[in-house]
């Protein structure tokens, strides 16, 4: 489980973060898209709360969205600068700041699971 997750948020997000970043279109699909995420999280943590003794299936599908509702608004953030700075470093620290800001939540879980132990 360990390596899965830190395969996800060392290789999976930052990859997917470049591969939305390169692209430059309209940002209301993909706030649209990371809000029904977010609503969709909720309602399943919601649920999720009463049978988290029998299946935890439910509340690790709702960190996923929420973890890719974090992705797309890095993607957001990304695009917002490019607009503002128009000079090429910048934009090639805003897409590396933001490959790196995917991997955030990791430290947060990892974090967590250091208090618990």
């Amino acid at each position: 489980m360990l390596l899965i997750l830190f395969t996800m948020a060392f290789v999976i997000g930052p990859a997917l973060y470049l591969a939305l970043a390169a692209f430059d279109g309209r940002m209301w699909p993909l706030a649209l898209i990371a809000s029904v995420m977010v609503v969709l999280s909720l309602a399943l943590r919601n649920e999720a709360s009463l049978t988290l003794a029998v299946d935890p299936g439910p509340v690790f599908f709702s960190l996923f969205l929420i973890w890719l509702a974090w992705i797309l608004v890095l993607v957001m953030v990304h695009r917002a600068a490019c607009r503002t700075l128009t000079s090429p470093a910048s934009r090639r620290w805003s897409r590396a700041l933001g490959a790196m800001g995917t991997t955030l939540p990791w430290f947060g879980f990892a974090t967590a699971q250091m208090m618990a132990d």
